[in-house]
């Protein structure tokens, strides 16, 4: 049916356009948010296959992962964190350092937005945000 459509879609878009993009980028610390667990998993067994360095935060990561996640981040030594909207929903952490944040898809809650875009905090910082028409989030429109 068309939700199959826009979510193999929008994967496809993301694996031939916006990782390419990432990848020839100087950039390090780079936040990406993904809202449901199901394209988290697809998204993280997409890196795993293709051996990109990454770090994962969901809603199921332990205390000392998340503690050690955000210290490697904030210290450069990983490119891609991978994170769901959940995580933020029940941990609400802030990462230091992100030089960019990439929404997959628009977020279920708009502070979810607000609050990893006010983590852009290093000069020349930005965010992606995958969206089409049919997406019709109310709070961005």
């Amino acid at each position: 049916g068309l939700v199959d459509y826009l979510t193999t879609g929008r994967y496809q878009f993301f694996v031939d356009n916006i990782i390419p993009r990432l990848q020839s980028s100087d950039m390090t610390n780079i936040v990406i948010l993904i809202p449901s667990y199901y394209d988290f998993i697809r998204i993280r067994n997409h890196f795993k296959r293709e051996s990109l360095k990454f770090s994962q935060l969901s809603e199921y990561s332990t205390n000392k992962t998340i503690t050690n996640v955000r210290r490697d981040f904030a210290e450069g030594n990983v490119k891609y964190l991978l994170t769901t909207e959940r995580f933020f929903f029940f941990k609400r952490y802030k990462l230091q350092k992100v030089q960019q944040v990439v929404f997959y898809e628009c977020p279920l809650y708009a502070e979810c937005y607000t609050h990893y875009v006010n983590m852009l905090s290093e000069e020349g910082a930005v965010s992606t945000l995958l969206y089409n028409r049919r997406d019709g989030r109310s709070w961005f429109v």
